[in-house]
């Protein structure tokens, strides 16, 4: 019977063709550095969940990488069931260890981190337009290099996503559907609008909209070399330590979170996030803090009012009568 191996590298186009380019990568990474060492040199038919599950306990890293690891084995897998090669996949059914969920507005950038943002990257020029529009509309960076100038309407300000442009496995330009391969529609706010004009200006309504100084596709390795991103970032926002540094996606995250403060609904930031369900969208709108400084207000003014007595100062610290 084949391994795990011989499976993937036959049915390899198959495996990874239904996927975004930035899926695929992230992917392939995962088969090399966890499922090829674990799963390759096994056979097929004697892969077991409980095997599956014991390799995801014990693989290193991040815990998204692992998840990446145990997607790409049930990929392989949901081929061998159509091949007749395995009658069940075994990664359905792993149970992962529960992880405390990640708050996203802890990555967003705050008002003045934005203005640390703006003093760090150039004045103008394309790199600030490309890192503007990311900023200003929550569109994955993917999203903004697939941009062309007919997607634009400053009639309406309003942006249309519906492509997606990264780099392919041996670098090459590949052009796709969006993440949830919807077609969505954004604002284009005033602040983005006057970098919007200045890169349409003698475009074609094909044309890249946000191309980079040769006119060649933006990414997000050419941008970071570019722009110095490793040396400048922790300028703009830090963050404790065994935690990733910012990163490009953190201006999506930023996008959502000011969405909320502007007073937008869940459904509308969530149509124009493209977040797949509300779920992930209600994750930005912070109702956790806003109730707990309701509560902080509500609960000071009955400890303070309690019988017609003042009580503690409970918000100086060095209030508190010694003993």
């Amino acid at each position: 019977m084949p391994t795990v191996s011989d499976v993937f590298e036959q049915y390899r186009p198959l495996i990874l063709g239904r996927i975004s380019a930035g899926t695929a990568r992230a992917y392939m990474v995962a088969w090399r550095r966890r499922v090829l060492p674990s799963f390759g040199d096994r056979d097929v038919q004697r892969v077991t969940t409980l095997d599956v599950e014991l390799e995801f306990s014990l693989w290193t890293g991040a815990f998204s990488t692992r998840v990446d690891a145990l997607a790409m084995l049930s990929a392989i897998f949901r081929v061998a069931v159509k091949g007749g090669l395995v009658k069940a996949n075994p990664c359905i059914g792993v149970e992962r260890p529960r992880m405390q969920h990640n708050d996203p507005t802890s990555r967003a950038l705050s008002l003045v981190e934005i203005d640390r943002l703006f003093a760090v990257i150039p004045e103008e020029g394309p790199y600030r337009r490309f890192i503007e529009a990311m900023l200003y509309t929550g569109c994955r960076l993917g999203e903004i290099a697939g941009l062309v100038c007919s997607d634009i309407d400053l009639q309406d300000r309003t942006i249309r996503v519906s492509r997606t442009a990264s780099p392919g496995f041996s670098g090459e330009l590949v052009v796709g559907p969006t993440k949830g391969r919807r077609v969505r529609t954004v604002p284009l706010p005033e602040p983005l609008i006057p970098s919007v004009v200045r890169a349409m200006r003698g475009g074609g309504p094909h044309d890249i909209l946000f191309p980079g100084p040769r006119g060649g596709t933006i990414n997000s390795k050419n941008l970071s070399r570019a722009l110095r991103w490793s040396q400048v970032r922790e300028s703009v926002k830090t963050f404790p330590p065994g935690e990733p540094k910012l990163h490009w996606h953190d201006l999506r995250h930023t996008a959502a979170t000011m969405m909320f403060r502007a007073g937008l609904s869940a459904p509308d930031v969530q149509a124009i996030m493209g977040h797949s369900n509300l779920t992930v969208t209600q994750i930005y709108a912070r109702g956790g803090a806003d109730s707990a400084r309701r509560g902080a207000a509500a609960l000071t003014n009955l400890y303070e009012n309690r019988m017609g007595q003042p009580g503690p100062d409970i918000r100086r610290p060095d209030s508190a009568s010694s003993e």
